[in-house]
């Protein structure tokens, strides 16, 4: 399928607001992006300086047909652009944002980076826009809850002991400056992004946008969280638990100490947390299962093995796997662009 691009039937009068471009990806999972693109009707924001881009991994249901059909009701609404791209084959969630930022207006300031099973509340934009309005703020973060419960905190504002290796996920009450935030809802500074390299390719869903937030705070600038912006996210409490799941969760810790723990200190950490993690993971899996699950077990030996050897983007081991958290490591060629092109069957 190529790029189909919707023209806006509106010209923005809003000349001095920056202009925006939501990015999400997908795959497989049409019923509640469709729940995701209805929220964003909502945005108290001028609707002529916001570009919709979706990027679709290379579903196999009716994703992109729903898509576009959304897409038709929003014309009538001004927005500056609509896009739809799709990937030949699943890239994963970083690949595909990786690949999607070529179909991003040049206009655009800033991205505002959801996940495909969130909805936005009507200010939440704005409030992000206001916490990153300084300069050397690269990414702002919203406080993302529990759809089911949004009084509870799902993911706030994140921390990292670059000595240790150690998370801690807080929800301060007010904006604060902290190391990561969550790319399932965050505002991202376009420029800052392009001088710190982009979405790193090689990780999947997990520590991507650790990885990412830290690498600009390496570089000088800052990451904020926002608690007054609000993203509710269907997610089951604790993240979802498959193999594929897991071993990504674990090989792209290991990847992400190696990468930016102190020179010298990354290998006697990775050794370190790999003879540890077992004993922990042992007694969770028994707890969660009632009983021990080898899938489980094998998903996190070849975790740790494959991390040791430094082995990033998909995991080979899951590559014939048809799941929505199957990795894909983009290649050239991947999406198509050019306009009357159309993928090739998706894998799987």
């Amino acid at each position: 399928m190529a790029t189909q691009e919707v023209p806006s039937t509106k010209k923005t009068s809003n000349k001095d607001l920056p202009s925006v471009s939501i990015l999400i990806v997908t795959r497989n999972n049409a019923d509640e992006l469709i729940a995701a693109l209805k929220s964003l009707s909502s945005l108290r924001y001028p609707k002529g300086c916001l570009e919709l881009v979706v990027f679709d991994n290379g579903s196999t249901d009716t994703t992109c047909e729903r898509v576009q059909s959304v897409f038709e009701r929003f014309q009538a609404d001004g927005w500056a652009s609509l896009v739809l791209q799709r990937a030949c084959r699943n890239l994963g969630a970083f690949g595909g944002r990786a690949e999607a930022l070529g179909f991003l207006s040049p206009q655009s300031e800033f991205i505002l980076c959801l996940d495909d099973d969130v909805e936005v509340t009507p200010e939440s934009l704005t409030l992000l826009l206001d916490a990153i309005s300084d300069s050397n703020v690269g990414v702002a973060g919203a406080r993302i809850v529990y759809h089911d419960k949004p009084e509870e905190t799902a993911s706030g504002a994140g921390y990292f002991n670059r000595w240790l290796g150690i998370y801690k996920n807080r929800a301060p009450a007010d904006r604060t400056t902290c190391h990561f935030v969550t790319t399932c809802g965050c505002l991202i500074r376009r420029a800052t992004l392009e001088v710190v390299g982009g979405f790193d390719r090689d990780y999947f869903t997990s520590h991507g946008d650790v990885d990412l937030c830290l690498r600009m705070t390496e570089g000088g600038y800052r990451v904020v969280y926002e608690p007054l912006a609000v993203i509710r996210h269907k997610v089951a409490r604790g993240g979802t638990r498959t193999p594929e799941r897991i071993y990504y969760v674990y090989r792209n810790k290991l990847l992400l100490l190696r990468k930016h723990l102190p020179q010298g200190w990354s290998q006697p950490m990775i050794l370190l947390y790999s003879i540890l993690w077992l004993p922990k993971i042992f007694v969770n899996s028994l707890a969660y299962h009632q009983g021990l699950n080898w899938p489980e077990m094998c998903s996190v030996s070849l975790a740790i093995f494959d991390a040791w050897l430094d082995r990033r983007g998909e995991g080979k081991w899951f590559q014939q796997g048809a799941t929505a958290e199957k990795a894909g490591k983009a290649d050239d060629g991947a999406a198509k662009s050019s306009k009357g092109e159309d993928c090739d069957a998706p894998d799987g």
